[in-house]
């Protein structure tokens, strides 16, 4: 009995132990609880801030576009006033709105075929302006198109799973290449397209059974189609982020129609700017630039009256395509061809014009960036 009782008492004796040690953790947490919670507000708060502004600098960046394509002589006359000519004088371009973004943009004269830029973009949360100037260049880059694989770097066949025609003469492979070679600034000028930027990360061909317009992406692009069937390019299509061309969704074939895809992203490593799927089938004549590294897997129906030109400006071009390609390879770090078949044709019509566009291949001149700042 003396022991039930001494148990009982040493048990009466633990009351309110257990509420201490709640108490201890209510305090511990009362300590970092508030910390913890700022430090998340804060990463949520910078995140936002990051996004907002890199949305912000690719609005104020399409309004420099914008004033370059206003450069062309074609558009000038949409200027109000016509193009300034004399120093000191500037015109206020047509505005734009982005992404909620209010985008107003100056052009002012410097000096003859010199242009400053001055596009700012205004959002609820902040202000950015990126001043350019601009001048006219005349280069011409053709050259590189007289090669089945031309690399400013090095080129590498895979043996005994690909083949090159011709592997050797005036179109061969070339490597090490020190031509003239064109500037991603340059390009990303010349292939501007200026039209209202496509809302969609998904642009679904399929939509567009009567032909696909000029696009532009500001931002990443996922190319797909849900129906089985050719789309034909009607414009270009302009990207600023990583693009995907059928790599999902159903099998489509693709019209480039002597028109270009330009992409401008200078992504490289060993990721992608640019990565085209088995879920498409190319057909006509067409460019398709990456400023980063490009993947080309598609599917192939050219044929040797086509002119295909694939070009990594700042990066590597890894080619695996099914069927037979006709046309030049490019690549400024490499060319790496694993398998198919790749055969030189002339980037000529039967009329003697290019079949593509390209500086130097019948549109002589562009607008060439020579200054860049951000405020």
């Amino acid at each position: 009995m003396r022991n039930l009782i001494t148990i009982s008492k040493r048990l009466r004796s633990q009351q309110g132990q257990a509420l201490v040690i709640a108490l201890i953790f209510l305090a511990i947490g009362a300590l970092t609880l508030p910390p913890l919670m700022m430090l998340m507000g804060s990463a949520l708060v910078q995140g936002t801030t990051f996004e907002n502004r890199t949305a912000s600098l690719y609005a104020a960046d399409a309004g420099v576009e914008q004033a370059i394509w206003y450069l062309d002589p074609a558009n000038s006359p949409l200027i109000s006033g016509g193009l300034p000519m004399h120093t000191g004088e500037s015109r206020t371009l047509p505005g734009m709105s982005i992404d909620g973004r209010t985008v107003s943009v100056t052009l002012a004269y410097l000096a003859e075929d010199t242009y400053q830029i001055m596009s700012t973009s205004v959002s609820s949360t902040e202000t950015i302006s990126i001043t350019t100037v601009v001048g006219e260049t005349f280069n011409n880059y053709t050259d590189i198109m007289t090669h089945v694989i031309t690399s400013q770097g090095d080129y590498t066949i895979q043996g005994g799973q690909a083949s090159v025609t011709p592997d050797t003469g005036d179109n061969a492979p070339i490597a090490n290449y020190d031509g003239p070679w064109p500037g991603a600034n340059e390009l990303s000028a010349f292939y501007y397209v200026n039209t209202t930027p496509y809302a969609s990360a998904t642009l679904n061909v399929t939509n567009y059974p009567t032909g696909v317009p000029e696009i532009l992406r500001l931002g990443t692009l996922d190319i797909v189609a849900t129906a089985n069937a050719v789309y034909t390019l009607e414009g270009d299509i302009y990207i600023t982020g990583d693009t995907l061309i059928g790599m999902t969704g159903s099998n489509f074939t693709l019209d480039l129609n002597g028109h270009s895809i330009y992409v401008k992203s200078n992504t490289a490593g060993n990721q992608y700017a640019l990565r085209i799927g088995g879920k498409c089938t190319l057909i006509g004549s067409g460019s398709i630039i990456a400023e980063g590294n490009i993947e080309f897997k598609p599917n192939l129906a050219t044929n040797l009256s086509d002119y295909v030109f694939v070009l990594s400006v700042n990066g590597k071009t890894y080619m695996q395509p099914n069927g037979n390609f006709y046309g030049t390879l490019a690549g400024s770090t490499e060319v790496y061809l694993q398998n198919g078949s790749v055969t030189y044709s002339s980037p000529f019509d039967e009329y003697g014009n290019y079949k593509i566009d390209f500086p130097g291949s019948g549109l002589s001149h562009f607008w060439g960036i020579i200054t860049w700042s951000i405020s």
